[in-house]
């Protein structure tokens, strides 16, 4: 009887040890994830809505050029270009647009993409930093008002 109950520790303390092991594996690897997690930067965007003129717009390319009311461009400064990624919209009437239409304070006339007729938009907007020097500028919501 001593040699099998000597056995069956040994198995107790090989079991508590591989339990040990594998319990110090998964701590490890739990910390290891919570701080790759720490060290990466969490990305969020807050909408904000713009009211303004779109000065250009371009339906082929979902591009439009905004001048935000009340924000005065320096001398040298570009046009702020906004990608126009939303399908849904709304018209000067009020109407929500979820047709696949491009809006139409934004599209130029007949069979011409590009408008230049400088229309009255509210815009919600979020920038996106794409790693580059300046952010990409989306459009992630039209409200025609004119």
């Amino acid at each position: 009887m001593g040699e099998e109950r000597r056995a069956a520790v040994a198995r107790i303390r090989r079991l508590r040890v591989s339990v040990a092991l594998a319990v110090i594996v998964a701590v490890i690897a739990g910390l290891g994830g919570y701080r790759i997690g720490l060290s990466r930067e969490r990305h969020s965007a807050t909408a904000v809505v713009l009211t303004g003129t779109v000065t250009w717009s371009n339906a082929e390319t979902r591009l439009i050029a905004f001048e935000t009311d009340g924000v005065v461009r320096k001398p040298n400064e570009g046009d702020m270009i906004y990608s126009v990624l939303t399908d849904n919209w709304q018209d000067v009437a009020g109407t929500f647009r979820s047709d696949g239409t491009y809006p139409t304070c934004l599209a130029g006339k007949s069979d011409d993409p590009v408008s230049m007729d400088h229309h009255r938009a509210e815009l919600t907007v979020i920038d996106w930093d794409t790693g580059g020097a300046q952010p990409m500028h989306v459009a992630v919501r039209v409200r025609c008002l004119d």
